[in-house]
């Protein structure tokens, strides 16, 4: 069979560059295993053949290159079929749904551990130290040999402090974690375009936890539910 003729490929790389840009992300994220920072990073084709084709992406200070070879090469008319299927492999290995959330959802579940933890949070802000080791004595005691070995003395108002700080920082140390670990995943999974809906769940994953980034995987689910029934 021919060769891709340069006209050929000069076609493909402006379709590709002008139209797919999000397919040579999945290529960069899976085949050539870069994290999503880099994969999206405007990658272009800077190069098309039969043998190979060659991506750019980066920032633009910081442009770098991957060359995929094509196995068996590249033939005359084939271009779209075999680029299509490394498009539907790249989005399956990656978990990448055809399911679209474009806004923020909640659950019932999400507005009250939303409201839960701005409450349990003001209370651990505004409540006496004293008064809180008063009333959890038990952690109070356990916070005790800290304060001595910090060399502060344990009075119940030390002890409070410690109690405050203790688990403010625990609930807040996970709902960061829960960001990357959680909720990035179906943000990408679940094709979430817009830079401001995916600020809003980031924000809300940091004040809410895990009862935020389920609500969008229970909406990612219901939108898969839904192209399924419509096909």
């Amino acid at each position: 069979m021919a060769q891709i003729s340069e006209a050929e490929a000069s076609r493909i790389v402006s379709h590709m560059n002008g139209e797919h840009e999000e397919s040579l992300g999945y290529y960069l994220a899976h085949f050539a295993r870069l994290p999503s920072s880099l994969a999206y990073a405007h990658p272009q084709i800077t190069s098309f053949s039969s043998p190979a084709m060659k991506i750019a992406y980066g920032p633009a200070n910081k442009r770098r290159e991957w060359t995929y070879e094509f196995d068996p090469p590249m033939h005359a008319g084939e271009a779209r079929k075999r680029l299509e299927q490394m498009h539907q492999d790249a989005k399956v290995k990656l978990g990448i749904t055809d399911a679209v959330v474009d806004r923020v959802i909640l659950s019932g579940p999400a507005y009250v551990g939303l409201v839960g933890m701005l409450a349990l949070t003001y209370f651990l802000i505004t409540v006496s130290p004293a008064r809180l080791a008063s009333f959890l004595p038990w952690q109070g005691q356990l916070f005790a040999p800290l304060l001595s070995l910090a060399q502060l003395p344990a009075t119940k108002a030390y002890q409070g402090r410690a109690i405050k700080t203790f688990w403010l920082a625990l609930i807040y140390a996970a709902h960061v974690l829960e960001v990357p670990a959680c909720l990035e995943p179906l943000l990408v999974a679940y094709n979430v375009k817009k830079p401001a809906v995916r600020w809003m769940y980031r924000f809300l994953v940091l004040w809410g936890g895990f009862p935020v980034w389920t609500s969008l995987r229970d909406a990612g689910k219901a939108a898969e539910a839904q192209l399924s029934k419509s096909h």
